[in-house]
């Protein structure tokens, strides 16, 4: 499984994870399209776009940017959820011993 370094740099942070990180998160990416993200979901939530309607226009054009910074965030929380993951099953491993 693939993870993503939470910043460039410093690639021996975690150490333990070395093997299973990537590239880092391209924050500034999501932080240049998130009003696009925004609009794509809230056009969703109030049901004036249809989900398969937007995902068409995306995948129409798979380097469309406002895609490509939904990918970030979606590669983001992956990672936050096996990271936490991890950590509870080590935690939950030491308590046991």
């Amino acid at each position: 499984m693939k993870l993503y370094r939470p910043v460039a740099g410093d690639p021996d942070a975690y150490p333990r994870l070395t093997l299973a990180l990537t590239r880092p998160i391209r924050w500034a990416l999501i932080a240049q399209q998130y009003d696009q993200m925004i609009k794509y979901a809230t056009a969703i939530r109030t049901r004036t776009a249809s989900t398969e309607a937007i995902v068409r226009r995306f995948t129409r054009n798979a380097s469309h940017p406002t895609y490509a910074a939904m990918l970030e965030v979606g590669r983001a929380q992956k990672t936050i959820f096996v990271a936490r993951y991890l950590r509870l099953r080590d935690s939950v491993r030491s308590r046991r011993a």
